[in-house]
């Protein structure tokens, strides 16, 4: 236990827990970034779209929900509580026992190492959920049926505003000699 523990402060909460805070941070403020771009399109139907980047819950009761594995990372490994240090190496346990259990499965033709490394992608630990609003309406999730109950412009609109929003997002934080 002393030699997990020191494996997954100086790991998970150190080294690897830094550069996933870091990753978050960014993808939030790009989510942001692509609201505030989606919310200033002039559309003369009133079409509105948001994006949210949602938290997945635990998929068993050893992990954790991504809200609550986030919250422990972002706080500083020194000052960490002892019940939250346990539930953040219990959750990383189950995962790592989970991946083993895949690689004996063999079904996936994949390495340990791959498959390491997809549970440590906080993007897998997220999902986006796209919303619209029209005028004088709330703002609704856009499913496929909704999105079947659009005309042809607010469809073309529902797919070409979030892909342009999301490029325009990541071409305003390259470099000033960047291609636009």
């Amino acid at each position: 236990r002393d030699t997990d523990r020191q494996l997954f402060e100086e790991i998970i909460l150190q080294t690897v827990g830094r550069k996933i805070r870091a990753k978050i941070y960014r993808a939030e403020e790009w989510v942001k970034n692509m609201n505030r771009l989606m919310g200033q399109r002039d559309a003369s139907n009133g079409l509105v779209f948001y994006l949210q980047w949602k938290p997945k819950v635990a998929q068993n009761e050893d992990e954790l929900d991504t809200r609550d594995l986030v919250n422990i990372l972002r706080t500083d490994a020194n000052i960490l509580k002892i019940e939250d240090f346990n539930r953040i190496t219990d959750h990383f346990r189950s995962q790592v026992e989970r991946a083993k259990r895949m690689l004996d499965n063999n079904a996936y033709g994949q390495t340990f190492h791959h498959i390491i490394r997809q549970i440590l992608d906080y993007r897998e630990w997220f999902e986006f959920i796209l919303y619209f609003r029209k005028e004088n309406e709330n703002r609704r999730e856009l499913t496929n049926r909704a999105f079947d109950r659009m005309s042809g412009g607010e469809k073309a609109m529902a797919m070409y505003i979030p892909l342009f929003s999301s490029v325009y997002s990541r071409y305003e934080s390259a470099g000033s000699q960047a291609p636009r």
